[in-house]
């Protein structure tokens, strides 16, 4: 899936967005990745995934907020591994 990476002003956080319309399933996607041994804390509108030091907050719509991070690089190779591992509606 092709997606940007923008860094949030004045926040040490990124946020990745998709360059397609997508809808990912939180519940099926949280479930999904505590199969597969992430810690996952589920809500009914978003999704936050901690990985390391990171709180990574998944949204339906694919938007993935990634904090606290600055560093453009390591937010692509986490939001790509988000995408792979999320659950399409």
């Amino acid at each position: 899936m092709k997606f940007k990476v923008e860094r949030i002003c004045r926040t040490d956080s990124m946020s990745a967005i998709p360059m397609e319309s997508v809808r990912f399933n939180i519940p099926a996607s949280a479930e999904a990745m505590q199969d597969r041994g992430m810690a996952v804390e589920p809500h009914e509108l978003y999704l936050v995934v901690m990985i390391d030091d990171l709180d990574l907050t998944v949204y339906p719509s694919g938007r993935v907020l990634l904090h606290p991070l600055n560093d453009k690089t390591r937010a692509k190779e986490l939001a790509q591994r988000m995408f792979e591992m999320m659950v399409r509606e």
